[in-house]
């Protein structure tokens, strides 16, 4: 009786044990989600912008698909403030950075379609269809590594000079990106002039650093403002596959190299083989202005 009560006991546990890996699993691998969503626009907003922010915001929708489980709204919420002149802007971005991360990476994309799907008392709505692989994130974050980012001033003329300033809270390594309007990615650090990337604990690191080169802004052909975002990644090791971030070319006015429209995924596939607890990000919003 005692024999067949642990064998009945036993079969529950490897069930149970069976179960739970399964569910990691399923957990851990990747799936593929397909978004067709779209937004409204004033005339004002340029084309090309609309494609951008539909396509962010259809990034969103899919790992917010992929990846149901509850996540703190409150740590994928950023404010971004800033003023020039007559020009003020106060927002509340929910960040694609920040979403995945936490929940999962895009590591293939095909944008099937997008166009404009209709135009009204100057108002247009612009349509995405998007098809993306995510690779769930993995790990726990290690709450002793953190990263202040910033910018010196959030609204830039066109034509003027952006200067980021990062403190880590321990040794490491600190790269930086700019997630451009036409969907573009830079890495500006490190680059050919600073290939150095290393950043003391609790010590500002000022880029780029005075007197030595500049980073210049531009508008978007044929708008009056162009949002992009400033990206850093805060390791405490340096992070393998940079050089595959070198094979792209070089862009005129910034330091660094730029890459073509896959450089989001090829960033998120690049990021996903570091691990969370490992690891920081942070974002802040820049808009050039006219």
């Amino acid at each position: 009786m005692n024999l067949k009560s642990n064998n009945k006991n036993l079969s529950l546990f490897f069930i149970v044990i069976i179960l739970f890996s399964f569910a990691n699993a399923q957990k851990n691998t990747a799936i593929w989600v397909t978004i067709d969503t779209s937004k409204f626009f004033e005339d004002t907003e340029s084309f090309a912008s609309a494609k951008q922010k539909t396509l962010d915001f259809a990034r969103q929708c899919a790992l917010q698909k992929a990846i149901p489980e509850e996540v703190a709204i409150t740590s994928l919420l950023t404010d971004f403030s800033g003023q020039s002149g007559d020009i003020y802007e106060e927002q509340t971005a929910y960040s694609i950075f920040a979403l995945s991360s936490i929940s999962g990476y895009i590591t293939e994309q095909k944008i099937e379609s997008a166009k404009i799907a209709g135009f009204e008392n100057n108002i247009f709505e612009y349509r995405v269809k998007l098809r993306v692989k995510i690779q769930p994130a993995t790990g726990e974050r290690n709450p002793a590594i953190l990263l202040e980012l910033q910018v010196k001033n959030n609204f830039i003329k066109d034509g003027g000079k952006l200067v980021v300033m990062a403190k880590p809270s321990i040794d490491g390594y600190l790269y930086l990106f700019d997630f451009m309007a036409d969907n573009s990615v830079l890495l500006m650090l490190p680059n050919r002039q600073m290939k150095n990337n290393f950043i003391k604990a609790n010590k500002w690191l000022r880029f780029p650093p005075e007197n030595t080169f500049n980073c210049f802004v531009g508008l978007m052909p044929g708008t009056e403002m162009t949002t992009e975002t400033i990206f850093g990644v805060f390791c405490v090791n340096p992070i393998a596959d940079i050089d595959k971030f070198q094979q792209a070319q070089p862009r005129s006015n910034l330091p660094g190299i730029i890459l073509s429209e896959n450089g989001f995924v090829n960033f998120q596939k690049w990021l996903s083989n570091v691990p969370l607890s490992q690891r920081v990000e942070k974002a802040v919003k820049i808009n050039i202005v006219k």
